[in-house]
C-alpha cells in the first residue's frame, strides 16, 4: 500500500536530505473538498455569526491561524483525504528525530502565508465546537416554529438537539404533531433517500423515532404461544428480521454484534423462544444473563454500560405486547391508577443533564467528573465485561462544563464507587466523598422519576422503536408471565457507524 502510494506521488515527495524523511506534497485546485472559498486566513477576520443567531467580536472568535494553516487543502491526498504533511522515513516508517521536527509557527507568521479560504459554514462548525457552549448545540422542546421539523432543504450544519420533556403517546402518534413519528412503508420507498435523510436528523435531534407498522412476521416465535392479534398481523411478505437489519443498514450500514447476539436478538420471558438451538442449524443462542428477559419492571438506564463504548442505537421491534394484567396499583406522584402492562418508558438523558445543570451545578460537576465501573457476568457464556466512565459524559471546559455528549447509566449494573486515591499526606476522611455522591445521585433520581421527563407509551404489534443509547434512557413497566409472552426483537448499531450516517449527512455535535 505505501509502495503505490510511492509510485502515485513519485512527483510530489522531497526528501529531506540530511534526515531522508519524506514529505509529501499535493495541490489542490479551486474546487477543493472544502468547498466554495469564502473567508482567507490572510484577509481581515469578519464578524463570524454563530449557529444559534448570536454573533462575537473578532477576538473572540478568531480560529488560531495555525489551526487554519494545518487545515490548507494541500496538507490532505485528495484521494485518501488522509494528511500528506506528515514526515516519516519512506523505508521504515520511523518518525523524524526530534531536531528535524519543523518549528510550530507563530500567530503571526501564518497571516500572509496561507491564501487559501474557507465557507462561512465551516467557519461556523470549528468554532462552535472549539467553543463548546451548549447553547450553540441544544434547543428546548417546544421549539418556537416548524420550520426546523418540516424544512430537510434547510442547511444541516445549522440543525442543533431539541431537548425534550413534556411528552406523552397522543403527542408522538399525532401525524401532524410528532416530531418522531414515521411509518414502514415510506421507508421501505425510499428511491431518493429523503426519507432516510428525514429520519437520521430526526434521530440526531431527538434522540428517539417512532417507526409504525414495520413487519413482525417471524417463524422463531411458535404459533402455540402467538395470541390472535399476532397471527392476524404476522401475514406481510417481509419478515421482522429483514425489517429489523434493513432500519439498521440504514442508521448504521449493518448490526453490532455483541454478547446478545451477530445480528438481531429477541427478548421474551419464554425461554424455549429466546435461548433455543433452531432446527434450521442456525445458532440462537446468546447471553440471557440480564434483568430484560424477565417480567419485572425496568428503571430508566442506557445499555451496555460495560463496555468502553456502548452502542450508538437499539432498535426495538415490538412483536407482541404482553397481554393486560388484573393487577393495579397507585401512582406515587398523583392519583391515578395504573395498570402495569408492560409498557416502555423513554426519557431525554441530555434534557435530564441539562435540568441537573440548572438545579444543582454541584451535582452535575460530580457525576460528569466521577469515573464509575459497570459490569456484565455471565457464567454460562463465559461473559466477563467491565467498563469505566461518568454518568454523565460532558465536554470539559477551562473553568466550567460545554456540551454534554453522552450518558451512561444503569444501576442494576454499576458497582460499588471508589473515592480518588489518596496521597501519603492526605488523611482525610471518606465520608465526605461518599456523602456527596450519594446526594447528587439522588438529585439525578429525582429528575428522572418525575412524570414530564417521562414518555410513556403502550407499544403495539408493528411498532419499532429507535433509541440513541447514549442519550436516551429507556425502562418498562412490569407485566404478567401469560402463556403468551411479550416479545421484543431488535439489534444494536455502533456509535461510530451512526455518527458517520450523521456527519455524511452534515449534521454538527460536539
Amino acid at each position: 500500500m505505501l509502495s503505490g502510494k510511492l509510485k502515485r506521488e513519485a512527483s510530489m515527495i522531497k526528501i529531506c536530505c540530511r534526515h531522508q524523511f519524506q514529505l509529501q506534497s499535493c495541490e489542490f485546485g479551486t474546487n477543493s473538498s472544502i468547498g466554495t472559498r469564502i473567508f482567507s486566513s490572510s484577509s481581515h477576520w469578519k464578524q463570524v455569526r454563530f449557529h444559534n443567531g448570536s454573533s462575537r467580536k473578532p477576538s473572540t472568535t478568531l480560529l488560531p491561524k495555525q489551526y487554519l494553516d494545518a487545515y490548507d487543502p494541500k496538507r490532505f491526498d485528495p484521494l485518501t483525504h488522509q494528511r500528506n504533511d506528515v514526515l516519516f522515513n519512506p523505508i521504515d516508517g520511523t518518525p523524524p528525530s526530534a531536531d528535524s521536527h519543523p518549528a510550530t509557527p507563530k500567530q503571526e507568521d501564518t497571516y500572509d502565508k496561507s491564501a487559501y479560504k474557507y465557507e462561512t459554514s465551516w467557519l461556523g462548525t470549528h468554532l462552535d465546537r472549539w467553543r463548546s457552549d451548549p447553547s450553540d448545540f441544544d434547543l428546548y422542546w417546544p421549539i418556537s416554529t416548524n420550520e426546523e421539523l418540516q424544512n430537510t432543504q434547510s442547511k444541516t450544519k445549522s440543525t442543533k438537539r431539541v431537548l425534550w420533556s413534556n411528552w406523552n403517546a397522543d403527542l408522538v402518534r399525532d401525524r401532524d404533531k410528532s416530531p418522531i413519528l414515521f411509518q414502514y412503508d415510506e421507508i421501505l420507498h425510499n428511491e431518493d433517500k429523503c426519507t432516510e435523510k428525514r429520519l437520521l436528523k430526526a434521530l440526531y435531534q431527538y434522540g428517539l423515532v417512532l417507526i409504525t407498522g414495520t413487519p413482525t412476521s417471524t417463524d422463531s416465535l411458535p404459533e402455540e404461544v402467538m395470541t390472535e392479534a399476532t397471527k392476524n398481523a404476522t401475514n406481510s411478505q417481509e419478515r421482522a428480521e429483514d425489517a429489523i437489519l434493513h432500519l439498521a443498514s440504514m442508521i448504521g450500514y449493518h448490526p453490532l454484534q455483541t454478547l446478545y447476539g451477530s445480528g438481531v436478538w429477541s427478548t421474551s420471558s419464554y425461554s424455549s423462544f429466546y435461548n433455543s438451538d433452531g432446527s434450521d442449524g442456525d445458532a440462537k443462542v446468546g447471553s440471557t444473563a440480564d434483568s430484560a428477559y424477565g417480567s419485572t419492571s425496568l428503571p430508566l438506564h442506557t445499555d451496555m454500560t460495560y463496555i468502553s463504548n456502548p452502542p450508538g442505537v437499539q432498535i426495538f421491534l415490538m412483536v407482541q405486547p404482553a397481554t393486560a394484567t388484573t393487577s393495579t396499583f397507585r401512582g406515587d406522584q398523583d392519583s391515578t391508577i395504573i395498570t402495569p402492562k408492560g409498557q416502555s418508558v423513554y426519557l431525554d438523558g441530555f434534557a435530564a443533564a441539562e435540568q441537573l445543570r440548572k438545579e444543582n451545578s454541584d451535582a452535575f460537576h460530580l457525576l460528569a467528573s466521577t469515573q464509575r465501573r459497570y459490569r456484565c457476568i455471565d457464567d454460562a457464556e463465559g461473559w466477563h465485561l467491565e467498563a469505566c466512565g461518568p454518568l454523565i459524559n460532558a465536554i470539559q471546559r477551562e473553568n466550567d462544563w460545554g456540551p454534554v455528549t453522552s450518558i451512561r447509566h444503569n444501576d442494576l449494573d454499576r458497582l460499588p464507587d471508589l473515592p480518588p486515591y489518596p496521597s501519603l499526606t492526605d488523611n482525610s476522611n471518606f465520608t465526605t466523598f461518599y456523602e456527596k455522591l450519594l446526594s447528587a445521585h439522588a438529585a439525578w433520581d429525582n429528575i428522572l422519576r418525575r412524570d414530564e421527563m417521562r414518555l410513556v407509551i403502550d407499544l403495539e404489534c408493528g411498532d419499532c422503536v429507535l433509541v440513541a443509547n447514549q442519550r436516551c434512557m429507556h425502562g418498562r413497566f412490569a407485566f404478567d408471565g401469560s402463556p403468551f409472552p411479550r416479545v421484543v426483537m431488535g439489534c444494536y448499531v455502533g456509535l461510530d457507524e451512526l455518527g458517520s450516517k450523521w456527519k455524511h449527512s452534515g449534521f454538527s455535535f460536539p
